[in-house]
């Protein structure tokens, strides 16, 4: 059986195409043009998006700020220690399929789907290096842009004549990743959050039209280190308010803000996890385990019926989890239209977790083991990301926009 989803994250891949169209038409640019440029052409689509007004204003500047780990649940359960962010007007949208980092920030900065992006996971297969993870094992793979395939769009901003900029933590200036999803911008490195932000205040002072992407990513570490529903995970949520607190009420006019996530956060205490390595029986014709504790992608042998290992998965783990064969999630549309060869990176069939628990296995690091705060499957937690809007784009229509430009991507 499979999960249902609203979108897939396509609304999540619309925020920065809508972003930008906005700033396209700050600058005198058809915002039309823009928008069938960042959507692949798509201008035969585009005649139902409200492109004018208070659904797309015109801005200077527009800042897209990525919380990681911040899901939708997870701001409304603590809304009173995050008063400021939580004021803002805003909306549930959900993320891609699975709810993983890799994937999502890849979408959030390209406009692209997993399936056509083809960062399908957290552990995916590359054909020549067998399973590699698309957070950091990079350096054996020279052509990146393969096998990340859809361009970032910060070049298209530039194009329009704006600056384009990237800020985040000093470990994530460089590397794979950075590489793939960031290219085409300047990158301002800043350890703390408020650092962060006040190098976001400055970039801005300039006056200078700008695309500008700010990545927070202090939740989701001590959410998979302590839980979302610590102590740890509320003062970092308490200092990424205060923060934006101070970033709002100095920001200049005719720049738009628009606050997201790459996914939400379920606690599963080390006593849920399921050692998915386990039970051999299960395991036959079974090659490699690729995923993560939340969303476990199974190859099997050439030879292995896909649908007889599902139907064994699912009938030992009954409601606890979602068990799929890859060709069943495809012809779903779960990863969006599918590129050429990015089937391959997944495997044959899949096991999400619905009920509170995550697959380990015993291969694992102990760190794995230990973690606490975990993502990747379908929950509401996990799926459902804010989407809230500040600065010029608050009270405007530019979240209706943003679902309209996603139907537009997806031929709807």
């Amino acid at each position: 059986m499979l999960p249902t989803a609203a979108d897939n994250g396509a609304r999540l891949a619309a925020i920065l195409p809508s972003g930008i169209a906005a700033v396209a038409r700050g600058l005198g640019h058809d915002p039309s043009e823009t928008l069938a440029t960042a959507l692949g052409g798509a201008t035969h689509e585009l005649s139902g998006v409200p492109l004018q007004g208070d659904a797309l204003p015109e801005l200077r500047s527009f800042v897209m700020l990525v919380v990681d780990g911040l899901g939708h649940a997870n701001l409304r359960a603590r809304k009173g220690h995050a008063p400021t962010l939580a004021g803002l007007p805003q909306r549930r949208i959900e993320t891609v399929a699975p709810s993983t980092t890799g994937a999502a920030l890849t979408t959030i900065t390209t406009g692209r789907l997993p399936g056509t992006h083809g960062l399908v996971g957290y552990r995916i297969r590359h054909p020549e290096l067998g399973l590699v993870t698309t957070l950091s094992e990079w350096d054996q793979i020279p052509d990146r842009r393969s096998w990340q395939r859809a361009e970032p769009l910060f070049p298209l901003a530039r194009r329009l004549g704006a600056r384009t900029v990237t800020i985040g933590r000093p470990a994530h200036a460089s590397g794979g990743l950075t590489e793939a999803i960031l290219s085409g911008a300047e990158y301002l490195a800043g350890q703390r959050i408020d650092d962060r932000f006040a190098l976001a205040s400055q970039a801005l002072r300039t006056g200078e039209p700008t695309v500008m992407y700010l990545y927070v990513d202090e939740l989701d570490r001590a959410a998979h280190e302590y839980g979302w529903e610590s102590a740890e995970w509320v003062r970092r949520l308490e200092q990424l308010d205060s923060a934006l607190d101070g970033f709002l009420r100095t920001l200049p006019g005719h720049v738009g803000l628009a606050v997201t996530a790459d996914h939400g956060i379920v606690d599963v205490a080390p006593a849920q996890h399921v050692l998915l390595d386990s039970a051999p029986e299960l395991l036959e014709g079974v090659t490699l385990i690729g995923g993560e504790p939340r969303f476990r992608s199974l190859y099997l042998e050439a030879d292995v019926d896909p649908s007889a290992v599902r139907d064994r998965w699912a009938d030992a783990e009954g409601d606890r989890a979602w068990v799929f064969t890859r060709d069943e999630a495809i012809a779903a549309g779960m990863f969006g239209p599918m590129a050429a060869g990015v089937a391959d990176r997944l495997g044959d069939v899949m096991i999400a977790a619905r009920k509170r628990v995550a697959y380990t296995l015993s291969t694992d690091t102990a760190g794995a083991h230990a973690m606490i705060g975990q993502h990747g499957s379908f929950s509401d937690e996990e799926r459902g990301v804010p989407l809230a809007l500040g600065g010029a784009l608050a009270g405007t229509g530019f979240a209706a926009t943003v679902a309209t430009v996603a139907g537009a991507a997806a031929g709807r």
